[in-house]
């Protein structure tokens, strides 16, 4: 279960529309970011790790951390959110060729979708982009400094485009994105959103209410992500691994699977995972 929190730029945006007569835009926005959101959390947990809480931001995900991460981790992570909003976006556009009369219901949707979506891959930190960016870098260090600065950069001209619109039609989403820029560019590496699920996969648990002890008997074939999905609050799991013959060859426990997702990628096999790790 996802932790769930509201940034206090998500709640004056929100306030805007409300006062504006843009409800309807409201709730295709909030759903479009929560799609985003859970995008990436689903891909970070595909690749071994969790979010410790999904913040709604005004314009999607902001990832934390993520130079810790292995290199195709990162990336993977930082596009799944446009990505899928993008795909969402593509699905739709098939539905109005099909379907003409779903355009007035669903355009709103869909034009929130393309937007956010360009707008977390521009590379500038801390939007997505810059965590592709970051994860192809060789020299992370002299990387992050400069999209920190292009993150600065694109603040202060949304800041003064949003005094300058206050002449004539006052754009207050460009004064909240500034702002919302600014501070990650300035804050936004000093805390952590993702962590290696290795650090509390047998922690996590529901102690206060009992736990279950559970034997998984599983093939040597299967995948790492695929034992990790197998793992709850409620129950201790260890893995039985076991040839053609349901021979039982290893077992493996909680613990020792959070050290083979460290050193190898979640989709890697377990038979290889255990061959290279000994």
């Amino acid at each position: 279960m996802y932790n769930f929190k509201i940034h206090p730029l998500f709640i004056l945006l929100a306030v805007f529309l409300i006062i504006k007569g843009q409800a309807i835009f409201l709730v295709n926005s909030t759903l479009v970011v929560l799609l985003h959101e859970m995008a990436h959390a689903r891909a970070a947990y595909g690749r071994g790790y969790v979010m410790n809480s999904i913040v709604l931001m005004p314009y999607g995900a902001v990832l934390y951390g993520e130079e810790a991460m292995r290199r195709n981790d990162a990336i993977f992570i930082a596009l799944a959110g446009p990505v899928f909003n993008l795909f969402i976006a593509v699905v739709f556009f098939a539905l109005w060729w099909l379907i003409p009369e779903l355009y007035a219901y669903t355009d709103t949707f869909v034009y929130s979708n393309v937007s956010i979506a360009l707008f977390n891959l521009l590379p500038v930190f801390p939007l997505d982009g810059s965590r592709v960016l970051l994860g192809l870098a060789k020299n992370k260090t002299k990387t992050l400094k400069l999209l920190r600065l292009l993150g600065l950069i694109v603040a202060s001209a949304m800041f003064v485009f949003f005094i300058f619109s206050a002449f004539f039609d006052i754009n207050v989403t460009a004064g909240i994105m500034a702002v919302f820029l600014y501070s990650g560019a300035v804050m936004g590496t000093k805390k952590e959103m993702y962590e290696h699920i290795s650090k509390n996969i047998s922690v996590k648990k529901n102690f206060y209410n009992g736990v279950e002890k559970k034997t998984f008997y599983v093939c040597q074939d299967i995948k790492l992500v695929r034992l990790l999905k197998m793992l709850n609050e409620n129950s201790l799991i260890t893995f039985a691994v076991v040839d053609n013959n349901s021979k039982i060859i290893k077992t493996l426990e909680e613990t020792a699977l959070g050290e083979l997702l460290i050193k190898n990628d979640a989709d890697t096999p377990l038979k290889e995972a255990l061959a290279k790790n000994g």
